[in-house]
């Protein structure tokens, strides 16, 4: 059984298998398509691997597309937001601990823990936020 491409503007937009007869032959494919749509077509049969849609075809060559790849602008505008995020979680734990703290009534175990989520937030704020996929530190 026949396999087609149909390209358009070099770009796979659909895998084209012209329809069998009451035999189970298949139909030429210039009897099922109109000759505009078969000039577009590519057969692809037998081809390993097997093109598919949004594949590029350069007029010879099949190539598997090119998964997205963000900009600098746009990693940093991500990781930008996480730090953010992160650094306003942690401001929101401080808060009551430094209270507590300022005010001579924190437990041993809340100054520990003011000091964890301090450092947390120094090392948040340290990130590299130029890198696709940084490592954040963990929360205390």
């Amino acid at each position: 059984m026949r396999i087609y491409a149909h390209v358009e503007n070099g770009v796979v937009d659909e895998l084209v298998t012209p329809t069998l007869d009451l035999d189970g032959n298949q139909y030429a494919i210039e009897l099922c398509f109109p000759a505009s749509f078969v000039d577009a077509c590519v057969e692809i049969t037998g081809l390993d691997p097997m093109p598919g849609q949004r594949w590029t075809y350069d007029g010879t060559t099949f190539a598997a597309p090119v998964p997205y790849q963000p900009t600098p602008e746009e990693i940093k505008a991500v990781n930008t937001s996480t730090r953010d995020y992160l650094l306003a979680q942690a401001t929101l734990a401080i808060a009551p601990l430094q209270d507590a703290v300022d005010l001579d009534e924190a437990t041993a175990q809340e100054i520990a823990l003011l000091k964890k989520w301090k450092q947390y937030r120094v090392a948040v704020n340290r990130v590299d936020l130029t890198q696709a996929s940084p490592i954040w530190p963990t929360q205390p």
